[in-house]
């Protein structure tokens, strides 16, 4: 391992020895997370993360093999299953999905997923996690949208890709554009953001 603590050949975690202690990995994960945070990946180490966890790095390793694997670990959090709500309209069920995942990037999320980018370049396993995590949204917001046009709330013709970015870009990017700025963002903003895709798309309500 190098000096930066970033050595692929960390200690394999033991075979053997006691159970581990669950409370201990949540310390380090947590750790690891407040660090991408404030310092991004760049800057992390696992000595650093051991100071910020108040534990050895041998507890680290015995977890982790190394850096890339606990990075990997707590980016991997940020890939969830994703509620599809049914509340009888796909304009109802699309603000409170985008709602529920806006709040969700806000309180933890949005900051972990430029370390995710980051880490997709260099890891297969990131890479990975990567397209599951838009895999899941692209079937959320396609479980909707379906529906929406069996309803016939929506064209049948509808180009469901296009629908997708419409409808999470601004989300993403509102959220980049309020922590630059360090604003709140608008209470009714998912609000006229579907509103607006669907007069885009046509719904027939």
């Amino acid at each position: 391992m190098d000096a930066t603590g970033r050595g692929g050949h960390g200690r394999d975690p033991s075979p053997g020895g006691r159970a581990r202690n669950p409370d201990l990995d949540d310390a380090i994960a947590n750790a690891t997370t407040s660090l991408l945070e404030e310092r991004g990946l760049a800057a992390l180490t696992i000595e650093a993360i051991a100071r910020r966890a108040a534990v050895g790095r041998a507890t680290i390793y015995r977890r982790w093999p190394n850096l890339d694997a606990l990075v990997l670990h707590v980016l991997r959090g940020v890939v969830r299953e994703i509620p599809v709500p049914d509340r009888g309209s796909v304009r109802d069920d699309l603000i409170e999905m985008l709602g529920d995942q806006l709040r969700l990037i806000e309180r933890e999320a949005g900051k972990l997923y430029p370390s995710l980018a980051h880490q997709a370049t260099v890891s297969p396993a990131a890479r990975q996690a990567l397209r599951e995590l838009m895999q899941r949204r692209r079937a959320a917001v396609d479980a909707v949208l379906q529906r929406g046009i069996e309803r016939g709330e929506i064209p049948g013709d509808v180009d469901l890709q296009i629908a997708f970015f419409q409808l999470w870009g601004p989300v993403y990017y509102r959220y980049l554009s309020a922590f630059a700025a360090e604003c709140a963002i608008e209470a009714d903003f998912v609000v006229r953001l579907v509103d607006g895709v669907l007069v885009s798309i046509g719904t027939r309500r």
